[in-house]
C-alpha cells in the first residue's frame, strides 16, 4: 500500500478510502468526550439485542435488560468501547447514541485531515 493511500488507527494499516465516507459522516456531528457506560437493552425473544433508547417494545416478544448493551463500536474503525479497563477503551465521544474512539476522532474530526 501507498503510504499517501493509507493511515494508522490504533497501530494498524487503515485504507483511506475504506473510512472516508465514515469520517465524513461523523463530522457531521456533535461529539462530546464522556466515559462509555452500559446501557439498557432489549434482549428479542429469539436472541437478538438492541439498544434501548425509550422506543415502545412489546414484552411478549422482547426483555428489558437494564445494563444490558454491554459496548459499542467506533464508527470509523470497529475499536471496541466499553466500561472500566484502561481510557483507550472505556472514554471514548457520543453524540448521544453513537460513539467514536478517541484517536478517530483526534486524527479526523478534531484535526479535519483524512
Amino acid at each position: 500500500m501507498a503510504q499517501d493511500s493509507t493511515v494508522m488507527i490504533h497501530g494498524s494499516a487503515w485504507k483511506r478510502a475504506d473510512i472516508a465516507d465514515a469520517v465524513a459522516d461523523c463530522r457531521s456531528h456533535q461529539w462530546r468526550r464522556e466515559p462509555w457506560v452500559c446501557r439498557d437493552a432489549l434482549v428479542q425473544r429469539t436472541g437478538t439485542t438492541s439498544l434501548f433508547v425509550g422506543q415502545r417494545y412489546d414484552p411478549e416478544f422482547y426483555e428489558m435488560v437494564r445494563g444490558g448493551w454491554r459496548h459499542d463500536h467506533c464508527e470509523v474503525c470497529w475499536w471496541t468501547l466499553a466500561e472500566g479497563g484502561d481510557e483507550e477503551h472505556s472514554i471514548g465521544y457520543t453524540d448521544g447514541r453513537r460513539w467514536i474512539c478517541r484517536e478517530c476522532y483526534h486524527q479526523f474530526i478534531e484535526t479535519q485531515a483524512l
